[in-house]
């Protein structure tokens, strides 16, 4: 089934088109990944396929009757509401159904020979069990515990959580409501290592079709079923994962490559003919021929296939003898009123790249805190050996709200720096010239994280701290980033949920999870691959464990399923005689003449038989509700 088809699809900025008109059919269980630099036009495309915006060519189509869920904090229908009310919001056709089912209940208990009563209950009923009504609030349990709130939660304002947890309450509430298309845009922002995994798992075998825009290459990889690539204001389609994606590229760039140095070589054969022999009057003929075949040529000539250029440049500067010992940490705990993990030991050297990874709320910026000496240890110390230059990227470090220049804000930070170094430092990260004179504060999160990052290359530092610094930063940015730590001279200890990123640079993991501290030498694959599948066995653990046991939804199932009709327990034993007395009465009737000598007459007694019987056995259920 078509979902959407987009038609010579483009969105126009300042007059020019953002990319080459899209055409594009999107089908039931599709998997789509949206790559590209930023800036150059997803989330634009996603916002015309939702409506939010407009294309200025072409059209958006889409199927009769097709649900579209986009995460965006516009999910949420009130911040006024707790987590737990929010969320139920999404089941409110079902809560209506089981208020109608109980008022029903009552109107049967006063009026229980009204047959058209019991009817309307069945119905619904059926319709309730069809919409699996019986688990809805089983179903919240589970998916508010896998993106990390607990119970003691549920009576918070939404209003009272961070931004990143007013997502993931948008993203619970999202994949509830279970739409026939889910549009994403980066999805794995704000989310830890173990919930990415899970909705890895989730989205794997999710009912409708996923398109979402994502620089998260393990992601794309577990995911997608095609990729929708952006570049150079091309837009181009690729079947597979971005492994596939990867290996098409190369292949069809060597292809365009071989087709354009051979068209090339033809060009130049023609037209030095042409130039030779066309003064020639005996090759005339010849020469006119071959001017034909040129201009064949160039009508159907392809361009010089490009490969896209990274314009970022990152560079930090810094050096830290390899192997020289940076600090120690010597029985380490770390809190505040109370330990937030078990004691640490661990020592940090020169050149190494320490990647500190684990579920949100498990002590990963409280330890960042404490090495920094912003806060103290709860108990154990922490021994620098020497005063070292630590430059600080910290998780906030985009909560730039300046109302500054960003040439101004840069040249106030750095008063000895010339306005020429501003301009290459700025430009080094793809800042150009008309971006200096933006306002900080109207900045893009992409925009903001590569400002602080060029902050850090301002200056020279031993060791340097980042938390989460891939945040809003596209493929690109990111390689580079990986590239410019890899050269520095110094130690680097990185916070970040990007495996993609850690396999890059790390050369230890420290993943903290349930108050223990697990350390592994090499980089994130190493990591997975000795310690990770433990871990997230034993947090699926701690999950069933604090959800609603099978066992308890199935006998609250039974229980609400046995009190169809609410009838009192004396008035289910005399509705119960009478029936058995009719059933009786009517079997007695099928020996008598007026009935098996009447076909016709015979098939309605039958008929009210089983109706009766079937009444019967419903208020036997319910009797044995009063016995339990």
């Amino acid at each position: 089934m078509t979902l959407i088809t987009l038609t010579d699809l483009v969105k126009e900025f300042n007059g020019e088109p953002l990319f080459s008109p899209i055409n594009l059919s999107l089908y039931n269980k599709t998997r789509l990944a949206i790559i590209g630099k930023n800036g150059c036009g997803k989330s634009t495309l996603l916002k015309m396929i939702i409506g939010e915006l407009h294309p200025d060519k072409g059209q958006v189509i889409l199927a009769s009757n097709i649900s579209i869920g986009y995460l965006s904090q516009s999910v949420i229908s009130d911040f006024n509401h707790t987590l737990y009310k929010e969320i139920e919001s999404t089941f409110s056709h079902i809560i209506s159904m089981q208020e109608k089912m109980e008022e029903l209940c009552k109107e049967i208990a006063l009026h229980p020979e009204d047959k058209s009563l019991l009817k309307k209950y069945e119905n619904i009923s059926n319709e309730f069990e069809k919409l699996d009504g019986y688990n809805f609030r089983y179903k919240i349990d589970v998916m508010l515990s896998k993106f990390g709130f607990n119970k003691s939660q549920y009576d918070r304002e939404i209003s009272s959580f961070s931004g990143g947890e007013k997502m993931k309450i948008a993203f619970c509430k999202l994949l509830l409501q279970n739409p026939d298309l889910l549009i994403l845009d980066e999805p794995t922002n704000h989310l830890d290592i173990s919930t990415i995994k899970w909705l890895e798992n989730y989205l794997t075998s999710y009912s409708g079709a996923i398109l979402f825009v994502s620089h998260d290459q393990y992601f794309i990889n577990a995911i997608a079923d095609k990729v929708l690539e952006f570049s150079n204001k091309e837009v181009t389609l690729y079947s597979g994962n971005y492994d596939s994606y990867a290996a098409q590229k190369k292949m069809r760039y060597e292809s365009l490559m071989k087709q354009y140095i051979k068209q090339e070589k033809e060009r130049k054969k023609l037209e030095w003919f042409i130039r030779f022999y066309m003064p020639k009057p005996r090759f005339v003929s010849r020469a006119h021929d071959r001017e034909k075949k040129l201009a064949r040529l160039n009508a159907n000539a392809i361009d010089k296939p490009r490969e896209e250029k990274n314009d970022v440049h990152m560079k930090f500067s810094g050096t830290l003898r390899e192997g020289k010992r940076v600090f120690t940490l010597k029985n380490l705990v770390i809190g505040y009123d109370k330990p937030l993990l078990d004691s640490m030991n661990f020592t940090l050297y020169g050149g190494d790249k320490l990647a500190i990874m684990g579920d949100n709320g498990t002590g990963k910026t409280t330890f960042i805190k404490t090495l920094l000496r912003h806060i103290k240890p709860y108990s154990g110390e922490i021994n620098f050996y020497e005063d070292y230059k630590i430059g600080y990227l910290k998780q906030d470090g985009l909560m730039l709200e300046s109302e500054l220049e960003v040439f101004t804000y840069f040249s106030n930070k750095f008063p000895d720096l010339t306005s020429q170094e501003i301009y290459n430092l700025l430009g080094a990260y793809s800042f150009e010239r008309d971006d200096f004179n933006k306002v900080i504060s109207t900045l893009s999160g992409g925009e903001k994280m590569r400002l602080v990052l060029a902050s850090l290359s301002a200056q020279k530092y031993d060791l340097l701290i980042l938390d989460e610094p891939t945040n809003h930063l596209d493929m690109f940015s990111k390689q580079e980033l990986s590239s410019g730590l890899n050269k520095f001279g110094g130690s680097i200890i990185v916070i970040s949920h990007d495996r993609g990123f850690i396999d890059s640079i790390a050369t230890s993991v420290m993943y903290f999870y349930n108050k223990h501290c697990y350390i592994a030498e090499g980089n994130y694959s190493e990591f997975e691959s000795r310690y990770l599948n433990e871990i997230l066995s034993e947090k699926e653990d701690e999950v069933i464990k604090n959800s609603p046991k099978k066992e308890q939804v199935e006998k609250e199932q039974n229980n609400q399923k046995r009190r169809k009709p609410a009838l009192s327990y004396a008035r289910l034993l005399q509705r119960i005689e009478k029936i058995d007395n009719l059933i009786s009465d009517n079997k007695n009737k099928l020996n008598s003449p007026e009935y098996y000598s009447d076909q016709e007459k015979l098939n309605l007694l039958q008929e009210d038989i089983e109706r009766l019987t079937k009444e019967l056995n419903s208020l036997l259920e319910d009797l044995s509700y009063y016995e339990d």
